[in-house]
C-alpha cells in the first residue's frame, strides 16, 4: 500500500491519497485506472483497486456523522500529518528534534516528544484533539545483545550476565515478551562455496519469539547431506562467526510453519528507532523514578507550540494536497464547577455530617473523625517476609512498633482491633519467588492460627521489603485456595516517622472494607434513586497485551449491596475470548449479584439499577445496548421482576484536556481545573447525553477528564441530576479520602479485572507444559490452556477482598 501511495503521488497521476492501513484507499478524485504495477524487493506485483460508493461530505460535520466518513477523514488527516515521523498508534513523533538521552547501564535510549491526535465530530463541527506525548525509543542500530543484557538485569538484578549465562523459564518468558515484535537486522559475512567472503549480508526481520533451547543445543538438518548440524558450528563454518553467548536462546525469526529460522542474539541489531520495551510492573527500589509529566500550564504551551508549522498536523505540502486547513488555537468552552457532596463520617458521639471545604476536595481522618461503620478484628496475624530482605539495603519491619501503631490507629478510627489475637511468623523475601514454598508457608500459617485461637483467621498482614512479583502469587493462593484476607505492606513505609500516620490510615481504610465495614457515606440524596431500593453495577474487561493472541480477556462485574449508602460491593470474574470487549456472561454474573443483594436486604431485589460500563469505544455503544443490556435483562428478569435500568459509559482513553483560560480562572495549586468541573457543550458530540467531568485533583501533570455518555435512561435524569450523581459517586472509593477520576463502581470493576488478570497469568505459568520439541504437540496453536478462571474461595467471593 505504501508503494502504491508513492506511485499515485508522482506524475503523471499526482493524486493526494491516504490509506487507513486496512486495505482502504481514500482520494478526492477517482483513480484513472484500476490496476497499477508495484515493485517490491525487485519483484513486480499488480495492485488492483475497486471503486466503492462515494462518501458525501456536508460541512460543517456534526453528529450523527454518516458511517464511513469519520474514519476516512481520520485517515486523510493522519496521512497529511505523518510525513517523516515515527507513528506509534495515534501518536506521531518528529525525528527532527534533539532527543533526550538516557542511559540504562550499557544500553542507551532516546526520548522523543510527539503529538497524540484524533479526529472527532462535535457540536461545533469537526475537531482535531491534540495532546502532548513523550516516549522512549531504542537507538537505531543498537545491538540486540546489549538490550538483552539490560532486560535480563532489569528482571533479575542478581543474575551475573556473561558468556556462560543461561536463562531459566521465567527469565526466558519475560525476555521473549519484551523482544517479540521488534524489527531487527541480521549482520554476518556470507561465504561462497570456495570459502571467499561475498561481503556483509544484511536482512530485516520481525522477532517472532525465542527458541526453547540455548544456541549450543540447537541442531538442524543439513539441506544437502541430510546430516544433523549444530547451529553454532554452522555459523562458524558457513559465515566465519564464532558464537560467544552459546547459553542464550536464539531469536526465532520463522515466518513459515516447518521452516525454522533461528539467529543467535549477538548477530542482530535493531532496525531504526523502535519503542523501548518498558516494564511498568517493576517498581523495585533499584529502578529510577518515573519522570514527572509537565504541569498543566507547561503542557498547554507545549501543545500550542507543537501544532505550529512546519511539524504540526496538516502542515506543509501534504496538508495543501488534501486542501486541509486547521485552526491552530484551542477551543474555548464554558464549564460548571459542581459543589462537593456532604459526607457522613463517624465520631465519638455517633455519626455526623462533614462538609468538604478544601478546593482539592480532600479530607483527612484526623482528630474527631472516625470510620462511619468500623468492624471488629479479633483473630489476625503477621507473616513477615521482610524479616529476611532481598538484600542488605532493605529494611526489616520494626515488628513490635508496627503492632502498637496499627492497633492504636485502628482503635482511634473505630475498628475494634484486639492485640491479643496476634501471632507473628518470620519468613523471607526469597519465599515469594517460589510458589511451592509460599503455598506451604501460607497453609501452615492458617493452620497454626486457627489451632492457636480456635477461631477463623480474619486478616493476615504480609510485610515486604520491596514490591515483589510474588505479591500476585500470594494473592492468588490466599484468595482462591485458602480463603484468607491479606493486607500487604512495605516495611520501609510502615517504619518511617514522617508520613507514617497517613500510611497507617490508608491501611486502615482497606482493612475495614475487607472486614465488611463502611468508611464514609453520602449525606446528600442521590437524584432519582434515593428513597427506593437501588443498585450500582460497574463493569470492565481487561485484555491481554498487544501481540498476545493466546491469552484470554478477563471480564469483571461489581455491584453495590447496601442501600442507600452504596459502600459495600460484591465482585464476579469470568474469562472469555481474548480481545472480546462484549461481556459474554453478563446476565449470569448479574443474576448471582442480584441474589446476594436479595439475601442481604430482607428478600428484596433492587427496583432501580445504574449500570456503569468502562472501556468501550463509540463503535461499541450499540453492542452495550443490543447485547450486554439484553443479556443482563435475560439473566435477572424473572417471575415478574423487571427493574428500571440506566446505562452510563465512561471513557478515559481520549485526548481532550481542559485548561483554565487564564491565570484569573479558579484552579488547583498545580494549575489544573478544579475537581467538579463539568463541560457539556461545544466539545461534546451531542448524539447522546454526554459530558466531560474532571472529578479529581491530578497530583502530577494535567488532569484527564472522564467522558461520560448516558446511552439509556429509564429514570428521567435531568442533566444537572446526572452530573451530581456521577460526581458524588467519585467520592465513594473506599481506599482514599479524596474524589477519584471515575465513579466507585467503575474503579472497583477495574481493580477486580486486574486481579483476575493476575490469577489468570499466574495459573497459566503454573500449568504451561515444559518447553521442548514435544511440548506443543498436544496443544493446538493459539488454544488457551484452560477455559475457566480459578474461582474465588467461598469464604471471600462475596466480600471486597480485592481492595
Amino acid at each position: 500500500m505504501a508503494k502504491l501511495l508513492e506511485i499515485l503521488a508522482r506524475p503523471p497521476y499526482s493524486l493526494a491519497a491516504a490509506s487507513d492501513g486496512k486495505g482502504h484507499l481514500f482520494t478526492f478524485a477517482k483513480l484513472p485506472q484500476s490496476v497499477y504495477p508495484v515493485e517490491v524487493r525487485s519483484r513486480t506485483y499488480n495492485a488492483s483497486a475497486v471503486l466503492k460508493p462515494d462518501l458525501q461530505l456536508r460541512l460543517p460535520l456534526r453528529p450523527p456523522v454518516t458511517k464511513g466518513i469519520l474514519p476516512a477523514l481520520d485517515a486523510i488527516v493522519r496521512e497529511a500529518s505523518s510525513s517523516g515521523k515515527i507513528i506509534i498508534g495515534q501518536t506521531f513523533y518528529s525525528q527532527q528534534q534533539r532527543p533526550k538521552i538516557s542511559s540504562h547501564g550499557a544500553f542507551t535510549t532516546e526520548a522523543l516528544e510527539g503529538t497524540m491526535q484524533t479526529l472527532k465530530a462535535t457540536e461545533q463541527g469537526l475537531v482535531l484533539c491534540v495532546d502532548y506525548s513523550v516516549m522512549e525509543f531504542c537507538r537505531d542500530g543498537s545491538k540486540v545483545l546489549d538490550l538483552v543484557k539490560h532486560l535480563v538485569k532489569r528482571f533479575d538484578t542478581d543474575i551475573p550476565f556473561d558468556m556462560e549465562t543461561a536463562l531459566d523459564q521465567k527469565q526466558r518468558k519475560y525476555l521473549e515478551s519484551k523482544l517479540k515484535g521488534l524489527c531487527i537486522t541480521v549482520n554476518y559475512l556470507k561465504k561462497s562455496s570456495k570459502g571467499k567472503d561475498n561481503g556483509t549480508r544484511i536482512r530485516k526481520y520481525k522477532v517472532q519469539g525465542l527458541t526453547a533451547q540455548p544456541a549450543q543445543l540447537i541442531t538442524f538438518q543439513d539441506f544437502d547431506s541430510g546430516e544433523p548440524l549444530k547451529l553454532v558450528e554452522h555459523y562458524g563454518k558457513e559465515h566465519g562467526v564464532a558464537i560467544r553467548y552459546k547459553m542464550l536462546p536464539c531469536l526465532d525469526l520463522s515466518t513459515k510453519h516447518g521452516r525454522p529460522n533461528y539467529i543467535p542474539i549477538e548477530l542482530c541489531s535493531l532496525h531504526q528507532r523502535q519503542k523501548y520495551p518498558k516494564d511498568n510492573t517493576l517498581k523495585g527500589s533499584n529502578l529510577k523514578p518515573r519522570d514527572k509529566p509537565p504541569e498543566s500550564n507547561a503542557r498547554k504551551d507545549m501543545i500550542l507550540d507543537m501544532v505550529k508549522p512546519p511539524e504540526g498536523p496538516c502542515s506543509g505540502s501534504r496538508g495543501e494536497q488534501f486542501n486541509i486547513t486547521l485552526n491552530r488555537e484551542m477551543t474555548e468552552v464554558t464549564g460548571t464547577i459542581l459543589a462537593p457532596p456532604t459526607l457522613t463520617l463517624g465520631s465519638s458521639n455517633g455519626r455526623c455530617k462533614y462538609d468538604i471545604r478544601k478546593k482539592n476536595c480532600q479530607w483527612n481522618l484526623m482528630n474527631w473523625m472516625k470510620l462511619v461503620d468500623g468492624k471488629v478484628l479479633k483473630c489476625w496475624g503477621i507473616l513477615d517476609f521482610s524479616a529476611t530482605p532481598s538484600h542488605s539495603g532493605q529494611e526489616r519491619l520494626h515488628g513490635n512498633k508496627f503492632i502498637e501503631n496499627i492497633v492504636n490507629k485502628c482503635v482511634h478510627l473505630g475498628i475494634q482491633m484486639q492485640r491479643e489475637g496476634c501471632f507473628v511468623r518470620c519468613s523471607a523475601m526469597s519465599v515469594l519467588s517460589d510458589p511451592g514454598k509460599l503455598r506451604e508457608e501460607l497453609i501452615q500459617v492458617k493452620k497454626d492460627a486457627e489451632e492457636h485461637t480456635q477461631k477463623k483467621l480474619q486478616l493476615l498482614f504480609c510485610p515486604m521489603s520491596e514490591q515483589h512479583r510474588g505479591y500476585k502469587v500470594l494473592k492468588m493462593i490466599c484468595e482462591t485456595e485458602l480463603g484468607i484476607q491479606t493486607q500487604c505492606l512495605l516495611s520501609h513505609l510502615a517504619n518511617k516517622g514522617d508520613g507514617q500516620d497517613q500510611y497507617l490510615s490508608n491501611l486502615v481504610l482497606k482493612i475495614n472494607i475487607k472486614l465488611g465495614g463502611s468508611n464514609m457515606q453520602l449525606s446528600d440524596q442521590l437524584p432519582k434513586v434515593t428513597g427506593s431500593r437501588f443498585m450500582f453495577i460497574g463493569a470492565d474487561v481487561n485484555h491481554p497485551p498487544p501481540g498476545d493472541t493466546e491469552s484470554l480477556s478477563i471480564a469483571a462485574v461489581v455491584a453495590s449491596m447496601d442501600c442507600p449508602s452504596a459502600s459495600q460491593y460484591v465482585p464476579r470474574i469470568r474469562a472469555q475470548k481474548g480481545g472480546k470487549e462484549e461481556i459474554v456472561n453478563l446476565g449470569t454474573m448479574c443474576k448471582e449479584l442480584i441474589q446476594v443483594y436479595k439475601e442481604r436486604n430482607d428478600g428484596f431485589k433492587p427496583d432501580k439499577i445504574i449500570y456503569f460500563r468502562d472501556g468501550v469505544s463509540d463503535e461499541q455503544f450499540r453492542t452495550v445496548l443490543d447485547k450486554e443490556l439484553v443479556s443482563m435483562k435475560e439473566g435477572i428478569c424473572e417471575d415478574g421482576y423487571s427493574p428500571t435500568i440506566t446505562v452510563i459509559v465512561a471513557k478515559k482513553r481520549h485526548h481532550t484536556r481542559l485548561f483554565p483560560n487564564d491565570r484569573k480562572e479558579l484552579r488547583t495549586d498545580n494549575g489544573n481545573v478544579l475537581p467538579g468541573t463539568v463541560v457539556d457543550t461545544t466539545v461534546v458530540d451531542g448524539s447522546h447525553d454526554d459530558f466531560f467531568l474532571c472529578s479529581h485533583d491530578g497530583l502530577h501533570g494535567t488532569s484527564r477528564p472522564t467522558h461520560y455518555y448516558m446511552l439509556k435512561d429509564d429514570h428521567g435524569f435531568e442533566r444537572v441530576d446526572l452530573h451530581k450523581l456521577v460526581y458524588s459517586m467519585c467520592f465513594m472509593f473506599a481506599r482514599c479520602t479524596k474524589p477519584v477520576s471515575l465513579t466507585a463502581p467503575i474503579k472497583y470493576a477495574d481493580t477486580v479485572a486486574y486481579r483476575g488478570r493476575d490469577y489468570y497469568d499466574n495459573r497459566m505459568v503454573s500449568q504451561r507444559p515444559p518447553s521442548g520439541p514435544s511440548s506443543s504437540a498436544s496443544v493446538p496453536a493459539g488454544a488457551p490452556l484452560f477455559l475457566d478462571m480459578p474461582e474465588v474461595h467461598a469464604d471471600l467471593k462475596d466480600s471486597m477482598f480485592f481492595i
